[in-house]
Parts: structure tokens; C-alpha cells; sequence
């Protein structure tokens, strides 16, 4: 942070009229110029910002900037805040959107390809108040922790699948579970995982080199008698669909099929960051859907670890059955009070929402408030879905206690979502997060890259938050 610099309020009338002039009038026009303060040459780089800027559009010039800075091979800059007035932001709110634009900003997959431009390095954010320069100071190491969480998040869910298999991700939270004290680990696969009756993770998985597993990466800052948060994340490392077999043009992006548990494993990360005291189980339920003599069949009937019986709807709907599992199982063990799950669980919903919000679900209105109420704090975008009788209706089974799949077309991120409530108990708060869309970017749009996005971590973690004031 520093305290004072030339904003562009503080140039003479000529220079400014100057610069209007020549300035492009179309919102968002960027100009890069040279010139002298006092015998020192300085670049600027003027922006022209909408007066009636929002959130959204601050970010968006701030990303637009950096990227602007990159081109010119410049790596580093100084931001005068004071130019930048955006309508119902406090100076800190203003402060924090920079912190995290500039850390997400130039994120690129580097480790298969060199980047086109030079990373950008540090972004100094100029301001007046000298008094409030350590309150500022932390508000910018707290978006710092947060946003690299989101930039874990990517890395893991960009990793190829021959690469990010079910063991991969083990060691991930083996690596994080180092990084503080607090943390603890626990992970369930192989014969036990069957012993135990987690026959669903099993059954998506067994077709794999790779056997399925539930990961358990436990936070406890706080005593034991303080119930756990219970965050659990989708780890589908590759879905081929199974013998129900993707098609062309559909599977090429299926390793990111664990970006639910890749934004569980980021959100941990921050966590443990800023040392938020509260206590959390980041569970990660994996398995690779793969296709062998060994797969698991269209029509098979499993006996979940909640003791219902499944009749298997379309072997392409496995990420509902690895979570079912895991969803009854962390109910039992920890008693949480709360549980949410991340998931890329549903085209369907990709198809409602496109890739620009995630679905949010939930058993309790009040929770789906808060929830969706963080992401709008941090502009991850949830938006809030139903489950009506009706798509509980739709998983009627003839043969087993429920089927996996509803039975048309219609509504399936409702059908999917209300097939997971069916193992929720009835005194614990949950909601499901369908981040099929957000998570995995078919285009980059502003600081949100092509490819795995990390959407989510920054959600869970101001959720969290919240939840501590």
C-alpha cells in the first residue's frame, strides 16, 4: 500500500482538457502515454471508466488494465484508488476487488506451455489515508490468501486426467493437510472403503486403475464439542460417461470433472490461510468413471451406505451416487449441523443457467439465501433453483427404493439435486451447488480464464465467514 502519487485529479486543467480531448469516448478505452514528473519519465495509463460503474465493471477494468500493462511487456504498476469512484463501495470494499482482480488476473496453465505475455507481478494500490494504511494492509493479505485458494483450485482442475487420478488428489490434500496444525487426514479406499458399505463410490470407480476414495481433510482450530461445517466436494478425476459413453465433443473436457472437489480443496486452503476459526471437514469423494469388463452396468441395483437401495438410471449420472455415499456417511460420523456439496453435477443446469452462475439448491431457504448472498459479496453468481415434489416424483423406481435419473429429459439439475436430498436427514441444513457451468470456462470472459475457473472457493470461504460474525 502506499499514500500518495499523481492521480489524475491533480493535473493541471490544460493537461486534463488535453487528454479529453484525445481521449476515446467509448466506455472501457484504454490509453497508455508518456511524460515527466518533475526529471522523472513515468508511463500512465488512463482509463476511461462509466460514472455509474458497479462491482462488476470496477473488476473488469482492473483486469482490462493489467492485461492492457501485460501487452506492453510491464509487469507492475501503481493503481491511485481516488480515481476510481465506484457508487456504494466503501474505500475497503473498493480495496479488496482490487486485490483479488489483480491476483486472479493473469492466471494461466504454465506447466505444459510458456505464457504469451510476462506474468504480472505487483500492483501497488495508492491511496490518502495514511491512518487506515495497515487496516488496508491486511484487507489486501486477506484477498491474497483467499484468491490463491481459487488459483489452487485451477491449477488442480486444469491437470489432465492421466496426471490428476484419484491418487493425485489424495496427495493434494496429504500436501495441504502439512501446511497448518490444525489440519488432519483421513482417507477411505480399497477394501475398506467397501467394508464399510460405501458401495456407490465403489461401483462408479471399479472400472479404474485407480481405485475410488473418500478423502477426509479434517479442520479443527476449535474444541470438539464445537460441530463441524461439512464441505464436500465432487471428484470425478475423468468421466468418460461410463458404458452410457460420452460422445465426441463432449468428453474432451471431462477432467474437470473434480472441480467441485478442486474448489473444496482450494477453499481449504484459504482457510487455513487466514486461519478462520471454525471447524470444517473438507471431504472429497473420488473415483475415475472409467469403462472396462469390471464397469458398473445401466439398471444395476446398489445398496447405498444409507441403506437404500438405487437402481442405476444412466451410468453417466455417477457424480450423484459418489456424493450420496459421502453425504450419508459425514452426517453420521461428524453430526453436522450444516453440509454443503460442490459439484459439476448436471448439464441440465449448464443449459438453464449457461456457464455464467451456478445452481444453488438447498432444504432451507434461509441457507440458500446465505449462501447465494456470499457469492454476490465475492461476484461468484448463485442463483437460487428448486426441488419440487414433482422431481422427487420423477425418481420413482419400480424395482429398488429410488431410481438415479428422472425419467424424461426435463429439469435435471431439479431431478439430481432432489435425488441427493433423499439422504440428507431431516435436522441438518444442506445445500448443493451445481457449478457445472462457472467452473469450467468454454471461453475466458475477464479475470475468469478458459478452462478450470476455481469458482466456488471464494464463495465457501465468505460463506464461512459470514458465519463467524
Amino acid at each position: 500500500m502506499a499514500n500518495n502519487d499523481k492521480s489524475m485529479s491533480e493535473m493541471s486543467p490544460d493537461m486534463q482538457s488535453l487528454i479529453k480531448e484525445s481521449f476515446h469516448t467509448k466506455e472501457g478505452t484504454m490509453q497508455l502515454f508518456y511524460t515527466n514528473e518533475g526529471d522523472k519519465p513515468v508511463r500512465k495509463l488512463l482509463v476511461n471508466m462509466k460514472e455509474d460503474a458497479n462491482a462488476d465493471d470496477f473488476r473488469s477494468v482492473i483486469h482490462k488494465s493489467i492485461q492492457h500493462l501485460r501487452s506492453h511487456n510491464l509487469t507492475s504498476a501503481s493503481l491511485v484508488l481516488d480515481d476510481f469512484p465506484v457508487k456504494g463501495l466503501l474505500k475497503e470494499n473498493l480495496i479488496d476487488h482490487v486485490a483479488r482482480t489483480a491476483n486472479l488476473s493473469s492466471y494461466e496453465f504454465t506447466k505444459y506451455k510458456k505464457p504469451k505475455n510476462d506474468i504480472f507481478e505487483h500492483l501497488e494500490i495508492v491511496q490518502n489515508e495514511e491512518s487506515e494504511s495497515e487496516k488496508f494492509q491486511k484487507i489486501v493479505d486477506e484477498a491474497s490468501k483467499i484468491t490463491d485458494g481459487t488459483l489452487f483450485a485451477r491449477d488442480l482442475g486444469n491437470e489432465q486426467a492421466d496426471v490428476a487420478n484419484p491418487q493425485f488428489l489424495e496427495e493434494a490434500a496429504t500436501a495441504l493437510s502439512q501446511e497448518n496444525p490444525a489440519f488432519s487426514l483421513r482417507v477411505i479406499k480399497g477394501k475398506e472403503l467397501q467394508e464399510l458399505g460405501l458401495n456407490m463410490i465403489t461401483a462408479v470407480g471399479q472400472a479404474a486403475q485407480w481405485e475410488p476414495r473418500l478423502i477426509l481433510l479434517e479442520y479443527k482450530p476449535l474444541s470438539s464439542e464445537n460441530l463441524p461445517t461439512v464441505l464436500l466436494g465432487k471428484g470425478i478425476t475423468f468421466d468418460t460417461g461410463g458404458l452410457n459413453l460420452k460422445p465426441t465433443n463432449f468428453i474432451e473436457t471431462m477432467h474437470m470433472d473434480m472441480c467441485g472437489a478442486a474448489a473444496v480443496l482450494g477453499a481449504a486452503k484459504a482457510v487455513s490461510s487466514i486461519n478462520l476459526q471454525q471447524n470444517i471437514v473438507f471431504a472429497l469423494s473420488v473415483a475415475e468413471n472409467a469403462i472396462s469388463e469390471k464397469a458398473y452396468k445401466p439398471g444395476a441395483i446398489l445398496k447405498s451406505y444409507s441403506g437404500k437401495t438405487v437402481e442405476v438410471g444412466n451410468t453417466d449420472a455417477e457424480g450423484r451416487l459418489v456424493l450420496a455415499d459421502a453425504l450419508s456417511y459425514t452426517q453420521e460420523i461428524y453430526k453436522p449441523k450444516t453440509i454443503i456439496d460442490v459439484a459439476t453435477l448436471t448439464g441440465a443446469c449448464v443449459v438453464a443457467l449457461g456457464e455464467y452462475a451456478a445452481g444453488l439448491f438447498s432444504n432451507k431457504p434461509e441457507l440458500q439465501k446465505e449462501i447465494c448472498d456470499a457469492g454476490s459479496e465475492v461476484l461468484e453468481r448463485c442463483w437460487a433453483m428448486p426441488i419440487y415434489p414433482e422431481h422427487t416424483e420423477e425418481l420413482d423406481s419400480s424395482v429398488a427404493d429410488t431410481s438415479s435419473t428422472g425419467k424424461g429429459r426435463y429439469g435435471g439439475a431439479s431431478t439430481a439435486a432432489a435425488f441427493l436430498q433423499k439422504f440428507i436427514e431431516n435436522d441438518v441444513h444442506w445445500a448443493h451447488m451445481d457449478v457445472a457451468g462457472p467452473a469450467m470456462y468454454s471461453a475466458a470472459r475477464g479475470y475468469m480464464p478458459k478452462g478450470s475457473t476455481g469458482f466456488g472457493v471464494q464463495t465457501l470461504v465468505q460463506f464461512l465467514k459470514n458465519q463467524n460474525k
